[in-house]
Parts: C-alpha cells; sequence; structure tokens
C-alpha cells in the first residue's frame, strides 16, 4: 500500500484531533485559577479532557486527574491503531510499549519500597488488553524476586532477571536503564518494517531521541550513580542521530566538565546551559527540544508516518504540562514559577 493511501485519510483526522489542543488562553487560565478544583473544572467544561474527567468522582484527587488524563492519551492512540495494519500496526503497537514499560516501572518501584502492588490496580496508564505481561498474575508478588519470576515468559523475564538481587538504589537504575532499552530496541525493529521514507523519518526521530537520552544518562550516571566509564558505556543506546559509539565512550571516560563543554559544541547546547540549575532543568530542556522537533514535523508534513508520530508526542508533552499546572497548584508555586516547569513557551498575559 502506498503512502498517500495509507495516510491520507488519517492524517486529516489527526490535523481535526491537533486543532483541539490547548491554546496558550487555556494553559494561563488554568494557572491563574485559585484551587485545584477550579482548574479541573476548567479542564472539564472547556477542553477536549471533559468527557474523560467527568468520570472522576473527587476533583480534589490530583491522582485521579492526572490518571484520566493520561488515558486519554491510550485513548487516542487506540484511535489511530484502527486505520493501519500489518508492519504499520505493529509499529504503532511498539510505541504504546513504552506505557507497558513505565507501568512496569511503577510496579518496580512499589515493590521496593515494601508496598502492596494491589494498591495500584487502578492507577496503571494502559489497560490489561495492551498488557503482555498478566497483572492478575503479578499484582500478588510477594517481593521482587517472586515479581520476576511471574513475568516468566515474557519479553521482561530476561531483562530483569539479573538484578533481582542487587543494591536497592542502584536496582532501580539498572532495571529502569533496561527497561528503556528493551523499549528502544523494540522501537527501532519495528521502525525498520516501514516504507523507505517513513524509515528514514522515523530513524531521525528516534536518533535524535537517543542522542538526549544518551547524555542525560551519561551526565546522571557520572554525577549520581557514580558508575565507572564501562558500566556507562555499556547502558547508552545505540543508533544515535549525531553521537557515535567514538564520542559516546570519550563522553563516559571524561568529566561532567567534558560534558558540558562538549554538548555545548553541538545542537544539543541548550541542555547544558547553566543559567538555571541543570540536575533540575535538564530534563525539561530535552523534552522542549523534542516539542519543537515534533512541531516543526507537524507543520512541515505530508502524507508520511511524521504526523502522527508528531501528533502523539505533542499531546505527550501537553498532558505532561497540564499536569505540571495541576501540581505546581497543589504545591504552591506562582504563576511565574508554573511557567518554568512547563515544555511549552507560554507567552501571554506577563508579557
Amino acid at each position: 500500500m502506498g503512502n498517500e493511501r495509507r495516510f491520507s485519510a488519517i492524517n486529516t483526522k489527526i490535523r481535526v484531533m491537533r486543532s483541539r489542543f490547548l491554546k496558550d488562553e487555556d494553559y494561563i487560565a488554568l494557572m491563574e485559577k485559585d484551587k485545584l478544583a477550579d482548574q479541573v473544572l476548567y479542564l472539564r467544561d472547556n477542553t477536549v479532557y471533559g468527557q474523560m474527567l467527568s468520570h472522576i468522582d473527587n476533583i480534589d484527587d490530583v491522582q485521579q486527574v492526572e490518571l484520566q488524563l493520561e488515558r486519554f492519551l491510550i485513548v487516542q492512540f487506540t484511535k489511530i491503531l484502527k486505520y493501519f495494519s500489518d508492519d504499520y500496526e505493529k509499529f504503532y503497537k511498539s510505541l504504546m510499549f513504552r506505557y507497558e514499560t513505565e507501568d512496569l516501572k511503577l510496579y518496580l518501584r512499589a515493590l521496593a519500597r515494601g508496598e502492596d502492588l494491589t494498591k495500584y490496580e487502578k492507577v496503571s496508564f494502559i489497560k490489561n488488553e495492551y498488557y503482555s505481561f498478566s497483572y492478575e498474575k503479578i499484582r500478588n508478588s510477594k517481593n521482587l524476586e517472586d515479581f520476576i519470576e511471574r513475568l516468566k515468559g515474557t519479553k521482561f523475564y530476561d531483562v530483569l532477571y539479573p538484578y533481582r538481587h542487587e543494591n536497592y538504589q542502584k536496582l532501580l537504575f539498572y532495571m529502569e536503564m533496561n527497561l528503556d532499552r528493551l523499549y528502544f530496541t523494540a522501537l527501532s525493529e519495528s521502525g525498520q518494517k516501514l516504507s523507505r521514507s517513513d524509515r528514514e523519518i522515523f530513524n531521525i526521530f528516534l536518533g535524535e531521541n537517543i542522542d538526549l537520552l544518551n547524555i542525560e544518562w551519561i551526565y546522571r550516571g557520572i554525577k549520581f550513580y557514580n558508575l565507572v566509564p564501562e558500566e556507562l558505556i555499556n547502558y547508552t543506546l545505540p543508533n544515535g542521530l549525531a553521537l557515535d559509539y567514538k564520542e559516546l565512550k570519550k563522553l563516559c571516560y571524561g568529566s561532567i566538565e567534558d560534558l558540558k563543554i562538549y554538548v555545548s559544541k553541538t545542537k544539543y547546547k541548550e541542555l547544558v546551559n547553566e543559567e538555571k540549575d541543570l540536575d533540575l532543568f535538564m530534563e525539561i530542556r530535552i523534552q522542549r527540544h523534542l516539542f519543537n522537533t515534533f512541531k516543526n514535523s507537524f507543520k512541515r508534513g505530508k502524507l508520511d508516518v511524521s504526523i502522527s508520530i508528531a501528533y502523539l508526542h505533542l499531546l505527550e508533552f501537553e498532558i505532561k504540562d497540564i499536569i505540571s499546572i495541576l501540581e505546581a497548584k497543589k504545591y504552591g508555586l506562582s504563576y511565574y514559577d508554573t511557567k518554568e516547569y512547563l515544555v511549552r513557551t507560554i507567552k501571554g498575559s506577563d508579557e
């Protein structure tokens, strides 16, 4: 099937869906509300998230609100999936695989804290029908080793098994890194089965994302986990766009200062701008870089895979920003401080 036939209908639908995103005035209205309940009511009554939020019993419960917003993203995924078959359907399902791994990380952290997994039954990102593992099987796990054993027969078992006896802090770091590696490997493999033109578009998106993650992981691995260079290089992801193995190895064997100097000379230089706290704002800067990449791609998009990939990521960033605004209100942050933690740059009443 050619791309014109494959994408003509879905790209038209996605452009309509994109037109329903929040505008700057919506963000400003949310940030100017005095109470969390007022923010939720605004979202329910004035935005595309209204139907999902109408199911919430207690609008003062941030966790319930966040969960419904995140589930809205999964609903949009399923709408897009219906337009594809064969390798393209598998590709979009591989994009959803990340939310499965995020749920698994949630369960791992809960187990590490000695918590009962049954309390997390209603806070998962996605429905059981999209899991490659059985929640019913793992929900009664007594400890981490039992949890991993119950994943036997799934793609996660071999990845997590070697770390079942590790020190708590390093355990989470290693296991989450390996889950991310599993996701990007699966995504890369599915992306290589797209048409040649779509594959080239996808590889640019993926390569840039991998570059950014490698920079962040190396920085945090050196600064917070004191990992030796050999460990650092083992956990970097392959197939980056601008940083090849040679460059990554150089960064892993260098210092934090070496990394800052190197990155400052690349297209990712905004990551190491020390005008604000680097530890606090690096992840936000990574997300802003990707936001701008996908925003520009959506504008240029034609009858190819770029529109749908960009839409899904832009929606994810919008939901993240809404959640950041709700959390900021919960903790009493000012309007101006809240703006600093958003992926999207808001221009409005204060400028």
